[in-house]
């Protein structure tokens, strides 16, 4: 009986925590839960803000802020500019990744996916061009 009393506790203490997430991260705000970006990729924003120039033409990306949940204040020219419908940094397979999908005229749903190289301060990835479904190679230099 002592046993399954054990495991029942167990369990309720096992739910309790998935449900809470232990609170790490997060922050309650007007009854919301608002999740905080890690420590770690705080650090690395600060990396990657500013403008970032594209090697093949004058496309740029300019990351402007790191906002709860991770997304991304941030712009694209081309020379002029183009709506950023949403843009957030995250980490995946142990690389930083940011991920930007735009939302204008000629460019609805176009998006990149680049990974964040420290070492050569570089962001390299794809690029979708939605209206022609073309992926292009691409990397940007800090500016």
């Amino acid at each position: 009986m002592k046993v399954l009393q054990l495991a029942c506790l167990l369990v309720g203490v096992w739910i309790v925590v998935l449900l809470t997430g232990c609170g790490k991260g997060e922050q309650k705000t007007e009854g919301k839960v608002t999740v905080q970006a890690p420590v770690q990729l705080t650090a690395t924003f600060e990396k990657i803000k500013g403008k970032w120039m594209r090697s093949d033409g004058g496309y740029c990306l300019e990351f402007k802020r790191l906002m709860p949940n991770n997304e991304l204040e941030a712009a694209y020219f081309n020379p002029n500019p183009i709506h950023v419908g949403k843009a957030r940094l995250y980490e995946e397979r142990g690389f930083t990744k940011v991920f930007v999908e735009l939302q204008d005229v000629n460019y609805p749903g176009s998006r990149y996916t680049l990974i964040f190289n420290l070492e050569k301060k570089q962001l390299v990835g794809n690029y979708f061009q939605a209206t022609q479904g073309v992926d292009y190679e691409v990397s940007f230099e800090k500016m």
